[in-house]
């Protein structure tokens, strides 16, 4: 069946809004997280263990791995995007995006053997960070000349460690060069801890400790690294609308509170104050998916998408936690207990709106797109 652009999307659409429906998102939400405190070693219990690798394995057999041209023609970025505002909106924590972006480094390095592996499943986690500071432009140092033949590394904020069959260690050589490199997580010279976040999400510490070459895949090779910049766009364009349907599904859960709340006779909706409040947060809101939307557009025909990426993310980074915020204020005391979501929102957002790039970093990332664009 040859389908339109727009005919695709809608059945991009109408597929994965059936998997994240809402009797299941509220689920999602909850599934996996721990008590701040918690530990460590602290793992989510069996049950959310196994409903998350149901939903995952289900997320692929829909072809959520699949919506790049080279497993779908006239896929690409701009259907990704679809399903990330759905995942957002779920706050369902998943190696979806990591695990793109993998795909995407291994449709660049030829690999069709792995993109295929991939697609049906096999989940990827990003190892990038040397510290839990550093800006994922610039991969943390990764040390093959202590023992030749053997890889050592450290990598921070690692999501998913121990449930996922790769790492994708993205480093800088001695020599100034990108390492792109599939790395067995299971292997024995791999060890992890959790970082316990207020996000109360699935982040950890990874230490690779002599992993023999051999046991890797290199994705890398000449140009890895306007490979990984490459992918690092494509990334932070879906992490955008990661983060817009985080703050569209925070937005309407506050709008529906406030419709049931009233004071002075009315609902709280009703009354200016919060209701230009809401309508502040809608329109930034449609403004940022446009932003996100160009981005992708422009990645999708062979334009140049590096500095629409840059302020998509940056918009949506700063949109969800401030609507994440909005949430919790409007909700009152409420909105910070267990029972409701806004708390939920907020944690995640203080998190996940860092993972591409903080947003002053980014905005000096496109300062001189900026002054090339328009100066």
């Amino acid at each position: 069946m040859d389908l339109t652009p727009s005919a695709r999307q809608t059945l991009t659409e109408q597929t994965f809004a059936s998997l994240f429906d809402a009797e299941l998102v509220t689920d999602l939400r909850r599934m996996g997280q721990r008590e701040l405190g918690a530990g460590l070693e602290a793992a989510p219990d069996d049950a959310s263990a196994d409903a998350r690798e149901a939903v995952w394995q289900t997320l692929c057999d829909l072809g959520a791995l699949r919506l790049v041209p080279a497993l779908t023609p006239g896929s690409g970025v701009a259907d990704q995007v679809v399903l990330a505002r759905h995942v957002g909106g779920a706050l369902y924590q998943s190696p979806w995006a990591d695990t793109a972006t993998a795909v995407d480094i291994a449709t660049a390095a030829h690999r069709t053997d792995i993109v295929s592996r991939l697609a049906d499943g096999e989940a990827v986690a990003l190892a990038v960070r040397a510290e839990a500071v550093d800006e994922p432009d610039l991969p943390g140092p990764v040390d093959v000349t202590t023992e030749p033949g053997r890889l050592r590394a450290v990598r921070h904020f690692v999501p998913f460690a121990p449930d996922v069959r790769w790492l994708l260690l993205a480093g800088t050589g001695s020599d100034g060069e990108t390492a792109l490199l599939l790395v067995p997580a299971d292997h024995d010279g791999v060890s992890w801890h959790r970082h316990d976040d207020m996000g109360r999400g699935d982040f950890y510490r990874v230490d690779f400790d002599g992993v023999p070459l051999a046991d890797t895949v290199d994705l890398g090779g000449p140009g890895a690294g306007a490979v990984w910049a490459e992918a690092l766009l494509r990334s932070r364009i879906r992490h955008a609308a990661y983060l817009t349907g985080l703050a569209g599904a925070a937005l309407d859960g506050t709008s529906a509170y406030l419709r049931t709340r009233r004071q002075f006779g009315r609902s709280l909706a009703s009354q200016q104050s919060p209701a230009f409040r809401l309508a502040d947060a809608a329109a930034e809101l449609d403004a940022t998916n446009l932003l996100v939307e160009e981005a992708a557009w422009l990645t999708d025909t062979q334009g140049d998408a590096r500095l629409a990426a840059l302020e998509a993310l940056a918009c949506a980074a700063e949109l969800a936690r401030r609507v994440a915020t909005e949430s919790v204020q409007l909700h009152g005391a409420v909105g910070m207990t267990e029972e409701h979501d806004a708390q939920l929102f907020y944690r995640r957002a203080a998190v996940d709106s860092l993972l591409f790039g903080r947003p002053t970093e980014l905005r000096r990332l496109a300062a001189p797109l900026l002054a090339h664009a328009y100066g």
